[in-house]
């Protein structure tokens, strides 16, 4: 549970970040009249669309292969806005997936705490995560004063870092549990009666 909290914290905090500071990311590469801006919240919204095929996905493939793609559109999402090559236009993919990447990662958490713990516990769990990740995404507020001061291509990058970081290897290790999991129960003779 702590390694979920811990993944979810690690997200989080990029995340918030990132919605807190597109407006002015924007503006800064061109958006001066906030089309762009407008419409990530088009895209941030219609990334819900994509729920089901996103909830298949973790009931085919398991929660530690689902949640790798949440944490890398997440941290491409931030990765793209740091490149200054990119033109404004085509800063629609990284909003795209930071709609996807978010949708995801909360997706998986509340999933994940469901499936490994079971629902006796299931309302303690989500809220007692949200608490700690919320108190974790306190964090943001440095990282949005840093990009306030024009430092954002920096904090961009190495919360996109920070996310692999810690992403990665938790989602490889929970994919190696499940894996692992399903191997040993698939061995074990099912009893009739």
């Amino acid at each position: 549970y702590l390694l979920l909290v811990l993944w979810f914290s690690a997200q989080l905090i990029p995340l918030q970040y990132y919605v807190a500071t597109i407006g002015f990311q924007l503006e800064r590469k061109g958006d001066d009249d906030g089309t762009y801006t407008r419409l990530f919240s088009v895209l941030y919204a219609s990334a819900a669309a994509f729920g089901p095929i996103l909830g298949k996905i973790a009931d085919t493939l398991g929660l530690g292969l689902a949640q790798a793609p949440a944490t890398i559109l997440s941290s491409f999402s931030l990765l793209f806005l740091t490149f200054e090559s990119i033109s404004l236009g085509a800063q629609v993919v990284g909003m795209a997936s930071y709609g996807l990447g978010r949708m995801m990662v909360f997706a998986m958490f509340f999933t994940n705490v469901g499936k490994r713990f079971g629902y006796g516990n299931y309302g303690t769990l989500a809220g007692l995560g949200l608490i700690l990740s919320a108190i974790a995404s306190l964090l943001q507020y440095p990282l949005i004063a840093l990009a306030a001061g024009g430092s954002e291509d920096p904090v961009n990058l190495y919360s996109a870092l920070w996310m692999v970081g810690l992403g990665l290897p938790y989602n490889y290790w929970l994919w190696r549990r499940e894996k692992k999991y399903s191997t040993s129960t698939a061995r074990k003779p099912s009893v009739v009666q």
